[in-house]
């Protein structure tokens, strides 16, 4: 998730861990244990190679094996700075290590846990296996998610960090917000039965029907759908079942189709179908006077001209052939405004809107 949401995790986490035994220090250094493992973009976007920043990134660093390790050493390197200066103004300085290690492996743990939650995916087993483990539970940014996370550490600070009622803040907050994980699990499966309902969609018989968040809210979901001729995006309320949906037809093209086919053969071309873990969208564009093929990451994309993805890769096409290993990383540059970010909300509680 955003690492607005990240860091208030962590601090919760930290907190209360270790709020009890070591203060607002617990929250600091959990909110830095929320932030590190996104420290691998640094890396990521390294080299030529732009499909790698896909790889690398919730990578190694969200592996449920680098909390306990590295936390463990960050952990006794933060109980011995603080040992040394408790000793320095004579305060006894035992009981420390047990904390500090609970605080970092807490923060570096639940942050790949909460990153499975969306359906960006994450290499939970990283570095013995690439595979991406992800759940259609949270969208990748959720206000609703991380404010009451925030809340309970601004009570917290006003309550006093070591008091108890500051603490029942902080465990508070992540039950409340772990329960909302749940409903938004829930919500997939939900969303889910209701387009297998729709009049049109059954009517269709689609080989594939593959349903996932949006952005903002865990109430609407995307439905992206695969036929023979095209594929169909449309969007569900959980609040809305009997509303028809309004389906958007990708109507397929057999040249970008076939080239698809050769491209997704090609080195480059298996890493990103193992990253997109989904329905994606061939379609040919020309940039710059060149014709490319694209290939959409269909889980993501709006009713505002990236119904087939947001993103994705391209390859030039050159004597009808896409040119291996010229694969590039792309966005669609297109932006939400507030009548679009209105449209989104409505919709999420059954609303009829101009673009849902």
């Amino acid at each position: 998730m955003d690492p607005v949401s990240q860091i208030a995790l962590g601090a919760a986490v930290g907190h209360a861990v270790a709020g009890r035994r070591l203060g607002g220090l617990a929250a600091a250094a959990g909110a830095l244990g929320g932030l590190i493992p996104d420290l691998d973009v640094i890396w990521s976007g390294w080299g030529r190679d732009s499909i790698a920043y896909w790889e690398l990134h919730r990578g190694v660093t969200h592996s449920l094996f680098f909390g306990p390790v590295v936390g463990t050493a960050l952990g006794w390197a933060s109980a011995r700075l603080h040992e040394r200066a408790r000793a320095r103004r004579g305060k006894p300085t035992e009981g420390l290590l047990a904390p500090w290690i609970a605080v970092w492996v807490g923060a570096l743990v639940t942050h790949p846990l909460l990153d499975t939650a969306t359906i960006y995916g994450t290499q939970l087993l990283a570095p013995f296996t690439n595979l991406r483990f992800a759940l259609p539970a949270l969208p990748i940014i959720d206000p609703v998610y991380t404010l009451p996370l925030l809340v309970a550490l601004l009570v917290a600070g006003l309550l006093g960090w070591r008091s108890r009622g500051a603490q029942r803040a902080s465990v508070g907050a992540l039950v409340l917000t772990t329960l909302y994980a749940g409903l938004g699990l829930w919500a997939n499966g939900r969303a889910e039965a209701i387009a297998l309902a729709d009049p049109a969609l059954r009517e269709r018989t689609p080989a594939e029907v593959r349903v996932t968040t949006t952005f903002l809210t865990p109430w609407l979901r995307r439905v992206t759908t695969l036929e023979d001729e095209a594929r169909h995006v449309g969007f569900v309320s959980v609040f809305a079942p009997d509303r028809p949906i309004r389906w958007t037809a990708l109507p397929k093209d057999p040249r970008a189709e076939r080239l698809a086919e050769a491209a997704l053969a090609t080195e480059q071309g298996r890493r990103y179908r193992r990253f997109a873990t989904g329905t994606l969208h061939p379609h040919i564009v020309e940039r710059g006077g060149t014709e490319m093929l694209r290939i959409g990451d269909a889980r993501y994309g709006f009713p505002n001209g990236t119904l087939g993805g947001m993103w994705g890769v391209e390859w030039p096409i050159r004597d009808g052939t896409i040119v291996e290993g010229a694969a590039e990383r792309y966005m669609v540059p297109r932006g939400a405004d507030l009548g679009d970010l209105g449209d989104l909300l409505r919709a999420s509680f059954g609303g009829q809107t101009r673009l849902f």
